[in-house]
């Protein structure tokens, strides 16, 4: 999105300035980009980026495809930069954008934090209530929901034990429990959020063997959820299983590992044939460029690509 610069400083024409762009502001909440995305059948992709390398390459990616955007961070990210000055990188990147951009907290399991998030510009964030019962799980995904509509944001919400590592969030695979589907009406209806991941036999990291994914049991919650669902642990999935998953209504998917894999590959590529060349600029561009090599496959095979 090209940034209006105005050289004379009068107060009407910053009023204009800031007009112009309110209107063409591209940070959006999921609504914006997951009701379209179901309806038309195919996926938006959702990268967890943990600097401004990785987020700006993502953001470039989508725009050279045309596509809509969920820039993910995670809890440990947030910790790592401090919520504002995070939310301030982001928000000024989300909103000089040519394309949609929600900005999205993942797998928050701190009410408090999720509630900061959203104060300091995040359109988005998903409470993992996914080790709670039922109950609690329901109670505290109400109240971050109450709290998101105030400011125009929206909510994920979970059920089930997704198995792996994800922050601080670990399911062992002895603890993985899919989505019950009368549980997830339940939660749905009560909690009301934008988007559901309900845990259907994915799992976050790198894969250990073949998943088995109950695409009959995901089916079946999705076409009685009345918000777009989502899949967690993307990074390994075969394209066929993608593909299938995206024609019964998966309208958002998350990629997390492979966009780390992406950017350590980059670096250890640049080092390894850069010789005695030490200029910084050039090792961030070769990594960007395969972190938005990454990011494109995964926008394309979800077929988000021109829908912008």
């Amino acid at each position: 999105m090209a940034v209006l610069v105005y050289t004379c400083k009068t107060r009407s024409n910053y009023n204009d300035f800031e007009m112009e762009r309110k209107l063409r502001m591209t940070r959006v909440n999921l609504n914006h980009v997951l009701l379209e995305a179901r309806e038309q059948r195919y996926a938006v992709g959702a990268f967890n980026i943990f600097n401004h390398l990785t987020a700006r390459a993502v953001i470039q990616a989508a725009e050279e495809l045309k596509s809509p955007l969920i820039l993910q961070t995670s809890t440990s990210t947030v910790k790592f930069y401090g919520v504002a000055e995070l939310g301030g990188m982001l928000v000024t990147m989300a909103e000089a954008a040519s394309v949609p951009v929600v900005i999205h907290l993942d797998h928050c399991t701190d009410l408090e934090l999720a509630k900061e998030c959203l104060d300091n510009g995040w359109s988005s964030v998903m409470f993992d209530g996914s080790k709670l019962s039922l109950d609690e799980n329901i109670r505290i995904t109400k109240e971050i929901v109450r709290y998101a509509r105030q400011l125009n944001a929206t909510v994920e919400g979970e059920l089930g034990a997704i198995v792996g590592i994800e922050e601080d969030v670990v399911v062992d695979t002895e603890e993985a429990v899919l989505a019950d589907i009368d549980e997830a009406k339940i939660y749905v209806d009560s909690c009301r959020v934008d988007a559901f991941a309900p845990a259907i036999g994915t799992a976050h990291g790198l894969y250990k063997g073949k998943p088995v994914i109950n695409f009959e049991l995901f089916s079946e919650i999705e076409s009685n959820s009345p918000c777009p669902c989502v899949i967690h642990g993307g990074t390994g999935l075969e394209d066929e299983v993608f593909k299938r998953l995206i024609s019964l209504g998966a309208s958002k998917i998350n990629i997390s590992t492979a966009i780390k894999i992406a950017y350590f590959n980059g670096l250890k590529d640049f080092i390894a044939q850069s010789g005695n060349d030490i200029e910084p600029l050039k090792l961030d561009e070769y990594v960007a460029n395969i972190v938005k090599k990454a990011t494109k496959y995964h926008l394309t095979l979800f077929g988000s690509e021109n829908r912008v």
